[in-house]
């Protein structure tokens, strides 16, 4: 009897211990659709996660002044976690691919504060509206 408790004691002190351990931060997929605007020093940038035939990709648009968006970019998105996505490759672009550097690597990743966004390891000024 007595080996019996505290089996159920050990059996409830785990299931208690896994149920606190969940991680409650949304997922990158919870970001869909939503855009996310860069601060920068000119007109500004944003970028938006969404999903074209089955695949996700990030739209990232340039903003002018005077002109809403004076072009767009669009990457293929790797997802390295349910929290985290990496994008590099081009691979659809209305503006000249001469002011793009192939080594320009983002990596947007939820954090207990929200989404973050990396370009080169450097985190990024972002507002999510």
């Amino acid at each position: 009897m007595g080996k019996t408790i505290v089996l159920v004691f050990i059996i409830c002190l785990g299931c208690s211990m896994s149920a606190n351990n969940q991680d409650d931060r949304p997922e990158i997929k919870d970001y869909l659709n939503q855009e996310i605007y860069i601060t920068d020093n000119f007109s500004g940038q944003s970028i938006t996660l969404i999903k074209e035939n089955e695949e996700y990709c990030i739209l990232r648009k340039f903003f002018g002044s005077g002109i809403p968006v004076i072009g767009s970019v669009k990457y293929k998105v790797v997802f390295n976690s349910d929290y985290q996505i990496a994008f590099s490759e081009i691979i659809e672009s209305s503006v000249n691919n001469s002011m793009f550097k192939n080594d320009e690597e983002f990596i947007l990743r939820v954090e207990a504060a929200g989404p973050s966004l990396y370009l080169n390891r450097l985190k990024i000024v972002i507002k999510v509206k």
